[in-house]
């Protein structure tokens, strides 16, 4: 089985045991995340979101970590968030001050993108919090397969964002295959989330 046959059969795993996820789950981490990130007793992760002016987060489909509660909770405090929007195949930062229907659009892939389309520098954001199909133990990350982050994050070169991932406990792999384009996290918020598959 080469690279790639190797992750497509990681990415057809993930993806079936986060159906398995019920909406009521979902919510429920979608609720409680914000307490969860804050508990992590972490010097560098607490630095990093106790200084951070500016954070990019993404909107939750398939059964992604929903991280809502997270952005508006991190929009209470003053800080910018900034969300994901693909234009002529590229990925771009959109800030938003709010995560109300009238702020994002569905798009073809059916994730909900800003409205807006001024993309955000990326030296200008401080943590990205990254969606991901699969890390492994380094935190080296499994995307969907599309390379935006990585090549966005890859755009930011020295100055690049601090990056925490955050996934359900099923999704740390150890043998994720990577190469050198390939982004690792800087830490990884794991969620133990096998009591919620049915």
């Amino acid at each position: 089985m080469n690279i790639q046959e190797e992750k497509a059969r990681i990415r057809k795993e993930i993806r079936r045991r986060r159906k398995l996820l019920s909406s009521k789950v979902l919510s429920e981490i979608d609720r409680s995340l914000p307490e969860f990130i804050a508990a992590i007793d972490d010097p560098e992760l607490k630095s990093r979101l106790k200084k951070a002016k500016r954070i990019a987060l993404y909107r939750a489909y398939n059964g992604e970590v929903p991280v809502d509660g997270l952005a508006r909770s991190f929009m209470e405090k003053g800080i910018t968030c900034c969300f994901p929007k693909i234009t002529d195949d590229k990925m771009i930062f959109v800030d938003c001050k709010s995560l109300s229907d009238d702020s994002f659009s569905v798009s073809l892939m059916g994730i909900k993108e800003p409205v807006q389309d001024v993309p955000v520098d990326p030296r200008d954001i401080d943590v990205v919090v990254l969606p991901a199909l699969a890390y492994n133990e380094e935190g080296i990350r499994l995307g969907a397969g599309g390379g935006y982050y990585d090549r966005y994050i890859g755009n930011a070169g020295a100055k690049r964002p601090y990056l925490l991932g955050i996934c359900y406990e099923f999704q740390i792999c150890s043998d994720v295959p990577y190469n050198d384009q390939d982004i690792a996290a800087d830490f990884i918020a794991v969620i133990p989330a096998e009591e919620y598959e049915e």
